[in-house]
């Protein structure tokens, strides 16, 4: 189970990326929400992984105590890294462009390497796990399972129903090695 954090606060509209942006009361929310699906489907005690990043922690921390599971963070699932743009504030229009053309953006190769890493080790292991984690990574490992290819603009307007949603569980079923089905789950 893959899930995207859910709300942070951030009230400038900035990019936030590896800034420490904490959940909002809604975000909170969603996250119980989300680890009450959880409980509710009889899925607990799995092992969390999560972003180092604060609203990822704070998200996995939600979901394990209504789990009762264990946290261990990893980098690999950790927000794209965008130097230039970090703590700026977005633009009135089209804040996804100057996103997606700064120079200073971590390439989607790299997000997906880094993201397949953390998957195929898993996958590799046989355990079930949750992995606590950001709209890039999970958008762009959600493409590369579906064999879709990327658009040129990941967050732009035209593409919405495409990106892992904050709070929204991507599940993964497996047969061996290969995969069985690939949904998605609005809580």
């Amino acid at each position: 189970y893959f899930i995207r954090h859910t709300h942070y606060h951030n009230p400038d509209d900035i990019y936030a990326f590896h800034l420490p942006m904490y959940l909002s009361p809604q975000g909170r929310q969603h996250a119980v929400r989300v680890g009450r699906w959880f409980v509710e489907q009889q899925i607990g005690s799995l092992p969390i992984y999560a972003s180092p990043i604060v609203r990822c922690v704070q998200t996995a921390e939600i979901i394990a105590s209504a789990t009762h599971a264990s946290i261990t963070l990893d980098k690999r699932l950790i927000e794209t890294s965008l130097p230039n743009l970090q703590g700026k504030k977005k633009p009135d229009k089209t804040p996804w462009i100057l996103e997606e053309e700064d120079p200073s953006r971590e390439s989607r190769q790299s997000i997906l390497a880094r993201i397949l890493d953390f998957y195929n080790e898993k996958i590799a292991k046989g355990n079930d796990c949750i992995a606590v984690s950001h709209g890039d990574a999970l958008t762009i490992l959600y493409y590369h399972l579906s064999h879709k290819p990327l658009p040129l603009y990941l967050w732009g307007p035209d593409n919405n129903d495409n990106v892992i949603n904050r709070g929204e569980i991507l599940k993964i079923e497996l047969k061996g090695k290969t995969i069985h089905s690939l949904s998605r789950i609005k809580v």
